[in-house]
Parts: structure tokens; sequence; C-alpha cells
């Protein structure tokens, strides 16, 4: 059986994913740092002034979490707040993206189910 494993952000190097300006992403669970894992899980930071441009994930569902900030969200054309204590859900093959809204970093939980294949 499976061991449990922990991430520290703190200590996870980011990468700057792409349709995504100001953008650092940490990648701390997937199949490639738990072997076996269904899911990718990312904690994602866009700062004032960044955005998620669209984006289609035809494969994965993808799940956000808000921790801080504000942004708005537009799946297939509907707008929505994003601030913290909201979760989003966007099933694959939905267009989605992100604005951040005022002069706070928008920090993000993100789930990918299952984990793409990279």
């Amino acid at each position: 059986m499976a061991k449990g494993k922990v991430f520290k952000v703190c200590e996870s190097k980011y990468m700057e994913p792409g349709k995504h300006t100001l953008t650092n992403s940490f990648p701390l669970i997937s199949p490639k740092t738990c072997p076996g894992a269904q899911y990718e899980f990312h904690i994602t930071e866009i700062r004032p002034g960044g955005t998620a441009d669209e984006d289609i994930h035809p494969n994965e569902d993808h799940a956000f979490y808000c921790i801080s900030g504000r942004a708005m969200a537009n799946v297939e054309g509907e707008e929505m707040l994003m601030e913290p204590g909201c979760a989003l859900w966007v099933p694959k093959g939905a267009k989605h993206s992100f604005k951040v809204l005022g002069g706070e970093t928008y920090r993000i939980a993100v789930v990918f189910a299952p984990p793409r294949k990279m």
C-alpha cells in the first residue's frame, strides 16, 4: 500500500503556466510526485493585473478553490465572482478564464481529474 506524503509550497519549485500572465503555479501532487495518484493538485498565484487566458481541457474536469484575493471567472461566457471561500467546478471541455480584480494576489487551489497526460 502506498504511503502518504507531505508537500510544502515554500519548498516547491514553481512553473509559469502557458496562457497565463503574472502567474506562478506550484504543482504539488500528481502521478509524477505520487505514483498512482488519480488527480493533480496545484497551488496557483496570479498577481494583480494577471490573467488566466481562455483555455479548454478536453479530458479533465477542473476545480478551483479561492484561498485569497478576488477574480472574475468566465466559464462558457458566464461570469462568476471568485473570492475567498468560493469553489468553482469547470467540466471537461468547457472554455474558462480568470481576470484578477483589485490589488491582491489571487491564490487558488487547483485540481485536474483525471491527471493530464504530460
